[in-house]
């Protein structure tokens, strides 16, 4: 029966649902469980059955997961650099950047904005905006609501990987099954995020090589911190393993493959490897109960 302490966080993927147990262990976490299931084809969202298979995957290695975290699908977020005026004029950021971000959402939104740093590029203030809307929301917590579950927060891909990628000035590359998501950050601060759809090729055929290329030219130019930002590459095997080679030979740079986050196996799971496949999964399992970024 997992303790009060433990905290689950589920990754909502195109095929799986991953979800980890954790529990604080000074500095670092006691891994408690790890289960990955598959999801019904076809569905936009996980069912209820899906659901309630990962439970009970998690019943069988002792976990009660009645509270949970969320990764919010990328593809259910809209995002956008936004010109506003500078803060110290006053004006309503966050309003201003809600207003942009929702125009032609088909809902109310929850807007986050970070504050950029001035670049060689930008010709005004810049912020990064990030939006879930409600109907949004609600399709991805109603399986979870249903089987019983307590949703204690849908969290961006974005802020969970800053979370676990380091406190230095990094770029960071998530290799899911169907897309390739590219998150930058300047210490505790999100600069960019896309998500690049791989509509059925590979990390490394032409166009998306070239879209990949041009984002991190683009974010060298924009951003004077990350001109020698370390450059991370998590995510599913062997297409992780095809991006970070493609790098390595654009760039000529160490390329990070590891979770930086201290994880402790309990002994029954000492033989099951925690790779990078799992790092959304760890990262909202290692969410400061105070964290509120989207809800």
């Amino acid at each position: 029966m997992v303790t009060n302490r433990a905290r689950v966080g589920i990754d909502i993927g195109v095929r799986t649902l991953r979800a980890v147990a954790m529990s604080p262990e000074g500095s670092a976490y006691k891994l408690l469980a790890m289960v990955e299931t598959i999801r019904t084809p076809n569905h936009p969202v996980p069912t209820t059955q899906d659901v309630e298979r990962l439970i009970h995957a998690l019943e069988r290695q002792g976990i009660d997961a009645r509270r949970v975290s969320l990764m919010i699908p990328p593809d259910r977020l809209s995002n956008a650099i936004i010109e506003l005026p500078p803060r110290s004029s006053g004006a309503p950021i966050e309003v201003l950047a809600k207003a942009e971000l929702s125009k032609g959402a088909s809902s109310d939104q929850e807007v986050h904005v970070w504050d950029l740093p001035p670049g060689r590029r930008a010709r005004a203030s810049e912020y990064l905006a990030i939006g879930l809307t409600h109907t949004n929301a609600s399709e991805i917590l109603t399986p979870f609501l249903q089987t019983g579950l307590e949703v204690d927060q849908l969290e961006p891909e974005a802020s969970v990987l800053q979370r676990i990628t380091g406190a230095n000035n990094r770029v960071v590359f998530m290799v899911g099954s169907r897309y390739v998501g590219i998150y930058a950050y300047e210490g505790a601060s999100a600069l960019f995020m896309r998500t690049l759809e791989l509509a059925g090729e590979t990390v490394d055929s032409d166009r998306i090589r070239t879209s990949l290329i041009g984002t991190v030219d683009y974010l060298a130019e924009r951003f004077d911190s990350l001109e020698e930002a370390s450059v991370i590459v998590l995510g599913e095997q062997p297409a992780s393993d095809r991006l970070a080679a493609l790098l390595q030979r654009e760039y000529e740079t160490g390329i990070v493959r590891d979770l930086l986050v201290d994880v402790r196996p309990s002994p029954w799971l000492a033989d099951f490897a925690i790779d990078s496949r799992w790092a959304t999964a760890v990262g909202l399992a290692c969410r400061p109960p105070s964290m509120e970024v989207a809800a």
